[in-house]
């Protein structure tokens, strides 16, 4: 039987589901002996394998992966992303990406890190014909149904993933209203997707490109700032006849930290930032010394305790040689969630200090004094 298809599947997960094909199958379950027979036959839904079809190399440091997923992948909506697993010398490891359309099959672009063990794996060892797992897509950083009359998309480096997902499926929707790219890199050589935006701004009259390259060669230099809005707002298909001279288009952002607030702050002083729209790619992350505050990290399940910094909870506990299960490594898709039971912390993205015992995010959270986790 064919389980790469849905009808399939659903009889083969009823099959699995009874109590004595389990208990047969015991302690693994009829699932992971399937997974013997064939990787792709997994009934896991939470971790969808897909073989890799397709490399493609977008700069020196970048490479997109087509990707073939069994019957089991529900879609996504762009904008959207996933948590990507995969297993590098015999460890687990999962990522988030965001998901896109190449070549008619989804697609995830991963920039190697310097500080990046699974984005660097990617970038050098990973070949055509592995097979990599899924997790069904999540995120609300989405184009609304109904679109607005103009748009204003603003991404630096690899942030550009989301942005290209939405700006593609709204071009090839039959998008009418005006939409401009504000995009940020180092130099031509270091754009992803450079060629694909290229194509699209000869393509449809309605969409415009501005590069801003920091080795000075593009149209614009430096950081974002208010000129740069002005720019975008008038340039090529003039955003501003689209929105009136009193208002702004609707802005999706996604970036480093330090753009999507000076963003944000350029939205608020001209009142619109209900029209602001941002994901964010790293996550908030601090230095040795930031809260003041020093004490203990107890892992209770692992009986053991160190003595803790102003690192977030999920890097200092894999410092201590503990193996937390995590995701996004952002706060996106909770899967470090952790039980707290003494202790106060700090969230790293609001400020929010919470207090005893509760389920925290341990890659958003960063300890101010003694703290007492179940891990």
């Amino acid at each position: 039987m064919n389980l790469s298809t849905k009808p399939a599947r659903r009889t083969w997960r009823r099959i699995a589901d009874s109590r004595v094909i389990n208990a047969l199958a015991a302690p693994n379950g009829i699932g992971r002996y399937l997974e013997v027979l064939n990787p792709m036959w997994s009934l896991d839904q939470t971790r969808i394998p897909a073989y890799i079809t397709a490399i493609r190399r977008e700069t020196k440091d970048t490479v997109t992966l087509e990707l073939r997923p069994n019957g089991d992948w529900p879609g996504f909506r762009p904008g959207q992303f996933c948590q990507l697993y995969i297993e590098i010398n015999g460890r687990l490891h999962s990522r988030s990406y965001s998901l896109n359309r190449r070549a008619g099959r989804i697609s995830v672009t991963v920039k190697a890190q310097a500080d990046g063990l699974v984005s660097r794996y990617i970038n050098s060892q990973i070949k055509v014909g592995d097979i990599i797992r899924l997790s069904p897509p999540m995120g609300d950083f989405v184009l609304p149904e109904l679109l607005p009359d103009a748009l204003l998309m603003i991404a630096a480096g690899s942030g550009i993933t989301p942005i290209m997902a939405m700006l593609e499926a709204a071009l090839k929707r039959g998008y009418k209203g005006g939409v401009t790219l504000l995009y940020y890199n180092r130099s031509e050589a270091d754009t992803v997707f450079h060629a694909r935006l290229l194509k699209l701004a000869s393509t449809y009259s309605n969409f415009s490109l501005l590069p801003v390259f920091s080795d000075g060669t593009g149209k614009l230099n430096g950081h974002f700032s208010q000129q740069h809005l002005l720019t975008a707002l008038s340039f090529q298909n003039n955003l501003s006849a689209h929105t009136g001279a009193l208002t702004l288009p609707e802005c999706f952002v996604c970036g480093p930290e330090a753009l999507i607030q000076a963003v944000s702050d350029e939205y608020q002083l001209l009142g619109h930032s209900e029209k602001f729209h941002a994901e964010r790619f790293k996550a908030v992350t601090s230095t040795s010394g930031d809260t003041g505050a020093v004490g203990t990290l107890i892992f209770k399940n692992s009986q053991s305790e160190v003595s803790s910094d102003s690192r977030n909870l999920l890097e200092q506990a894999e410092a201590a040689g503990l193996q937390p299960q995590s995701g996004c490594r952002m706060g996106i898709c909770h899967s470090c969630s952790c039980l707290k039971t003494d202790g106060s912390v700090r969230n790293m993205n609001s400020g929010e200090v919470s207090h005893g015992e509760e389920y925290i995010r341990l890659c958003i959270s960063q300890p101010l004094g003694d703290v007492s986790l179940a891990i």
